[in-house]
C-alpha cells in the first residue's frame, strides 16, 4: 500500500486510534485518580469516534462513491469494536509508539502515560495536517481538518493536565481544579 495515498494515510490513521483507545483505556485502568480514569476514559472515547470516521470515510473510498462529508460519516451504520477492529488492508511497516511498558499505578505513571499521549496526539495531527494539505477535495479536508484539531485539543489537555501534575504533586481535588478545567 501507498502510505501517501488518501487509504493510505486513512489507514494508518486508524491504526494509530484504534491503539490510542487501547492505550487511554490502559491508562484510565492504571490511574492514581478517578480524575485521571476519567480523563482517559474520555480521550479513549473520542479516540473511538475518530476511529470510526475514518473508516467510513476509507470504506466510501473503496466503494468509489469518494469523501463524504463528516457529518455522514459520523452517521454510517456499522458495528465496531475499537479495541480489536476489523481494519482493511495491512498494517503501516513502521510502528507507531502508542504502547508502554507496564506502568506502577502511581502519579509517577500517570506522569509517563501523559507524556507518551503527548507523543501520540503529535503524530496523528501530523498525518492528519498532511492530508489536508495534500488534498483536494473538499469532504477531505473537513475531515482531516477536523481530525488536526481534535489532536490539537488533547495534546492541549495532556500538555496542561501534564503540567499540573509536575507543579502540584497530585491530581486536583473536588475543591481545586486546574485552569485548563474551568
Amino acid at each position: 500500500m501507498d502510505w501517501n495515498t488518501p487509504q493510505g494515510i486513512l489507514r494508518r490513521g486508524m491504526s494509530l486510534e484504534r491503539d490510542g483507545y487501547n492505550f487511554y483505556t490502559q491508562a484510565a485502568e492504571r490511574a492514581s485518580s478517578e480524575r485521571g480514569r476519567a480523563m482517559f476514559l474520555d480521550l479513549a472515547n473520542q479516540e473511538e469516534d475518530h476511529l470510526r470516521l475514518l473508516l467510513a470515510e476509507y470504506r466510501a473510498l473503496e466503494e468509489g462513491q469518494g469523501w463524504i462529508p463528516y457529518d455522514e460519516a459520523m452517521q454510517t451504520d456499522f458495528s465496531l469494536d475499537p479495541a480489536n477492529p476489523d481494519l482493511p488492508g495491512d498494517e503501516p511497516p513502521d510502528p507507531m509508539p502508542v504502547f508502554t511498558p507496564e506502568r506502577e499505578v502511581s502519579l509517577q505513571g500517570d506522569i509517563a502515560a501523559l507524556e507518551f499521549g503527548l507523543e501520540t496526539e503529535r503524530i496523528s495531527r501530523e498525518i492528519y495536517a498532511q492530508g489536508a494539505e495534500e488534498t483536494d477535495d473538499s469532504h477531505a479536508r473537513q475531515a482531516y481538518e477536523f481530525l488536526v484539531k481534535q489532536e490539537d485539543a488533547h495534546y492541549r489537555l495532556l500538555q496542561n493536565t501534564h503540567n499540573y501534575l509536575t507543579q502540584n504533586g497530585t491530581w486536583w481535588d473536588d475543591e481545586e481544579y486546574p485552569f485548563f478545567i474551568g
